[in-house]
């Protein structure tokens, strides 16, 4: 069950049928190459979402650090921070990939199949909650007492636990038979001899069968997955402890900054927790964090020199694109090496 909270989606579709009346939906994640020439409709609907004053945002689809870029390394974090419009609460802003491949968005629309495409209103957004995981586990092991919704809300936050099932990947050894494969081939033989002189006077072709080894015996190491039980974790804060903050302003092209979850990113008080609904717990958050590197500008610039389908004007377009400066408003703890800067709830606020 995911957490219901309002949301005013500004996807490029919704901005471009009230903008031109009508387009052709741009390119989903799945679909084409990095050079697909129809990324052009996707460039032309961000150059008239700028000139229409809004804002667009790009999220590199990047992992935290180059030692978590296997499959099996996803569970350790994830990426789904929320960012909340501070004069307008109801517009929500956050990234869209999902660790747990069950629960992928297929409607989120990315450029170059590398950006995710954000659209938004200007003005001040606050960092105010992410959804983690808490793989193998079931809502009855919390032992929340039953109550009404709103009973399990905490002052400083709340985490909102439902449960979800998680694709779990995983590596193991299997033993493997060795392999050989046969081709059908065809070689020039003599088929008649001079009896006087003993060479060859006919010549002819003979086919035959060659057998090659290909892979050996031995023990290989697999990649598979498995679905488990999961509880997903909602943490939420209130304004007032927002985690930090960025201001959009109309006309501006933005890269985000790196923003993701080391798992747990969360801290509740059990004890406290309430069964709101079959589906649903609430627990008083006592901390939350998210880590943080600066935005990928040089890794992005790279990509974007390297694209073959770029007319001038959109490149144009695209080097008027900006970092994210995002001002830390929580604690703000020493940098990891793998991890990034750690930003967490100030409660003496």
């Amino acid at each position: 069950m995911t957490l219901p909270r309002p949301r005013i989606a500004f996807s490029a579709l919704t901005l471009a049928l009230a903008l031109s009346g009508c387009v052709t939906q741009p390119y989903s994640s799945g679909e084409g190459t990095m050079d697909d020439p129809r990324y052009a409709q996707l460039l032309d609907l961000i150059d008239e979402a700028l000139k229409a004053d809004m804002a667009v945002v790009l999220v590199a689809d990047l992992m935290p650090h180059a030692t978590l870029n296997q499959v099996e390394s996803m569970t350790k974090w994830t990426g789904n921070t929320i960012w909340m419009h501070e004069q307008m609460p109801k517009i929500t802003f956050g990234r869209k990939f999902q660790n747990n491949s069950l629960q992928r968005d297929t409607s989120a629309t990315y450029l170059f199949k590398s950006f995710e495409v954000h659209i938004l209103p200007p003005g001040k957004y606050l960092l105010t909650g992410g959804d983690d995981y808490k793989l193998n586990a079931l809502l009855d092991q919390v032992g929340a007492r039953s109550g009404p919704v709103g009973s399990g809300r905490g002052a400083n936050g709340t985490a909102y636990l439902s449960p979800e099932l998680y694709r779990e990947f995983y590596k193991e050894t299997n033993w493997h038979e060795g392999s050989t494969s046969t081709q059908l081939k065809t070689r020039t033989v003599c088929t008649a001899v001079h009896r006087g002189t003993g060479a060859c006077v006919s010549w002819g072709e003979q086919q035959y069968t060659e057998t090659s080894q290909g892979s050996r015996a031995g023990y290989y190491e697999d990649t598979d997955s498995r679905d488990i039980p999961a509880i997903k974790v909602q943490s939420r804060v209130p304004p007032k402890l927002a985690l930090a903050s960025f201001t959009l302003k109309g006309g501006q092209l933005v890269l985000s900054q790196r923003l993701h979850m080391k798992t747990p990113s969360y801290k509740y008080k059990q004890s406290a927790c309430r069964a709101v609904d079959p589906k649903m717990i609430e627990c008083p958050l006592e901390d939350f964090t998210v880590y943080t590197w600066p935005a990928p500008m040089d890794f992005t610039r790279k990509l974007i020199a390297q694209r073959t389908n770029l007319s001038d004007a959109h490149r144009q377009l695209l080097s008027t694109l900006q970092p994210m400066q995002i001002t830390p408003l929580g604690k703000r703890g020493m940098e990891d090496p793998v991890w990034g800067v750690p930003l967490s709830m100030d409660r003496t606020k």
